[in-house]
């Protein structure tokens, strides 16, 4: 349907043409709207016949001359003067193609489509072609991110998601508006069903199949009712509105269902051995990390303040003291499991962590054969009575006011819930299957952690050791699966300024992960307060909802001038998607999610026979 010609009132360049909407009686021969897809064909010497597609951005509709008043403009309107309407599209071009022997091909020369060049709507068959999408659905890359306004699906590349062209995805939207978490939750559905429907059609789809979801929960106990069915989704059921989502879910390929393989992990109680919930009942393992874990990762000095440790280099220089001093006794505590092994006829494991745990399991007690403190009483008594750790200190740290400052920090930290997550190491003798260790490894699975009944340092400390034990897996082993971790708040845990080792830790994620395979989706209010080098690792960068003053960020200059002035206005559900493969971003929809993701949004499950009591009053 032809719409238009490229018009010569505005300058057009090969990346950006202005369409003059044709019209009949005053009128527009064809409503034209923010999103279609155009297309341009014309011919250029020497190369022959060239088609161009974009897509429409802004639409401005003016008088063609004359009025620049009231006045004027009123006279205009009662015939009295001439004056025409005029409205112009403004076109992004998404495509340059040409043809060759009656065939489209890329790689077409970058010219700017002649002024009177007929522009027509793009057809249905052809949207695909216009935005890049024909090809990595040909070679089964495509992986569904929503739809558009007219209801067909958008895709991105595989290849963009799991690191082969580049990896990480960033989502930024005002909080409780823009469903940053809902979207993150999508896109962990579609990357699990897409990739199973299509394991067989290539490795990356295989290995996305294969692929491991770490979730961290921040904010109450949605996320521990992913294998919920939401509240809302049931009551909308047989609605027009639930239709709606049905059908969107049908054309995208996505089982509209929740999550099959989860496992949820929470802190334990306060002075109880159990789970701390309160909303999710049964289903939810505790966490921790023993002396073993902390050596064996590094995870010491995540123990403290990190802002405080940048601006005292004292305290600096006594945590990373004791943490040497530690960190030779737990190398020399795996010689003395070796021995301990060897005396008792135990078989000794070659992996060094594992033999120091078939010790434990069998009686090695490692505050009194190794020296290492079980647990943060421990180490705080080992300031007053360990003779040789206090002088081995001593001679790195000058002053004992240094040393005193430790050990309030040390106390400090306990006082904050550094208790809950360091455990002792001796439940391994009674039984092994108590491992308070997060079995995240799994082929298909999304793991839940809660952190959001812990204090700030205990959250840190929590993200930081799962992020470095799934490094450490990773660089240890090639040919790994992939492994996505999802993290809201993410300017918390990665601040612009400051963020001491944690920082360190996502710099490292950023710009090494996708060579193992680590996949971060990080999630925040505002991207402007993020660390600059993480932010600008992300391939694809996701906004919704988003208000004008942080638009204006140049964290968000990869948005046009209109699409910002849009991102203002978005409404749940909507997101504009920028992605490396496709020359601007797009605007998509998607769906109510099937599953729950609020504490209170889970539906009310029963069994046959409470249905058959409610229903028919028992016997």
């Amino acid at each position: 349907m032809r719409i238009g010609v490229v018009t010569g009132i505005s300058r057009s360049n090969p990346y950006v043409f202005y369409v003059r909407v044709e019209q009949k009686d005053g009128k527009p021969s064809h409503m034209l709207q923010i999103d279609d897809v155009v297309k341009v064909q014309f011919r250029y010497h020497p190369q022959g016949e060239l088609v161009y597609y974009g897509v429409v951005v802004e639409i401005e509709a003016k008088w063609d001359f004359g009025p620049l008043s009231g006045y004027e403009e009123e006279l205009a309107l009662k015939g009295l003067s001439p004056a025409s309407p005029i409205f112009l599209a403004t076109v992004m071009t998404t495509r340059m193609l040409k043809i060759e022997d009656g065939r489209i091909v890329p790689d077409a020369p970058q010219v700017p489509p002649p002024p009177g060049a007929a522009v027509d709507l793009a057809r249905e068959e052809e949207i695909d072609t216009a935005l890049g999408f024909d090809e990595i659905i040909q070679k089964h890359y495509a992986i569904p991110i929503g739809v558009f306004r007219n209801g067909r699906p958008a895709y991105a590349d595989v290849r963009y998601v799991l690191g082969e062209n580049g990896a990480h995805i960033n989502i930024s939207g005002q909080s409780g508006v823009a469903a940053k978490t809902s979207y993150a939750t999508f896109l962990v559905k579609s990357f699990l069903d897409t990739g199973n429907r299509l394991k067989d059609k290539n490795e990356l789809m295989a290995a996305l199949a294969r692929a491991r979801f770490i979730i961290f929960n921040v904010k109450g106990e949605g996320l521990l009712f992913l294998d919920k069915w939401s509240k809302d989704w049931k009551e909308l059921q047989g609605t027009e509105t639930g239709r709606s989502w049905q059908k969107m879910y049908e054309t995208l390929q996505i089982h509209a269902e929740p999550f099959k393989i989860v496992k949820f992990y929470a802190p334990k109680k306060p002075h109880r051995d159990e789970p701390w919930v309160n909303k999710r009942n049964g289903g939810v393992e505790t966490y921790g990390w023993d002396i073993v874990d902390i050596m064996k990762l590094g995870l010491f000095e995540l123990l403290f303040d990190q802002e405080e440790l940048e601006k005292n280099q004292n305290l600096q220089l006594a945590v990373m003291s004791v943490q040497e001093v530690l960190q030779q006794r737990f190398e020399d505590a795996i010689l003395k499991a070796r021995e301990f092994c060897r005396n008792n006829h135990i078989r000794i494991p070659a992996d060094p962590e594992m033999a120091i745990r078939t010790a434990i399991a069998n009686g090695f007690d490692v505050k009194a054969s190794a020296g290492l403190p079980d647990g943060l009483d421990d180490l705080i008594e080992m300031f007053e009575k360990d003779e040789e750790f206090k002088t081995r200190v001593a001679q790195e740290v000058q002053g004992k006011s240094t040393i005193a400052a430790l050990i309030r920090r040390l106390k400090a930290a306990k006082a904050v819930g550094f208790d809950l997550l360091w455990t002792k190491t001796d439940f391994l003798r009674f039984d092994s299957s108590k491992s308070k260790r997060i079995d995240w490894d799994r082929p298909g699975q999304v793991t839940v952690i809660d952190i959001s009944k812990l204090r700030s340092r205990p959250q840190y400390f929590v993200v930081g050791a799962v992020l470095l034990e799934v490094m450490k897996s990773r660089e240890e082993k090639s040919n790994q699966d992939p492994v996505f971790i999802f993290l809201d708040e993410l300017n918390k845990y990665a601040p612009r300024y400051g963020g001491g080792a944690l920082s360190s830790i996502f710099r490292d994620i950023a710009e090494r992960g996708r060579s193992f395979r680590i996949i971060l989706v990080g999630a925040e209010q505002t991207a402007s307060e993020v660390d600059y080098r993480i932010i600008t690792q992300s391939s694809t960068t996701v906004v919704g909802r988003q208000k004008g003053a942080e638009l204006a960020k140049p964290e968000y200059s990869h948005l046009t001038n209109e699409q910002k002035a849009r991102a203002a206005l978005l409404q749940q559900g909507e997101m504009i998607v920028d992605q490396p493969f496709m020359r601007i971003p797009i605007t998509i929809r998607f769906p109510l999610p099937a599953w729950c993701t609020r504490e209170d949004g889970a539906a009310e499950e029963r069994s046959k026979k409470e249905l058959e009591e409610r229903l028919f009053g028992g016997d």
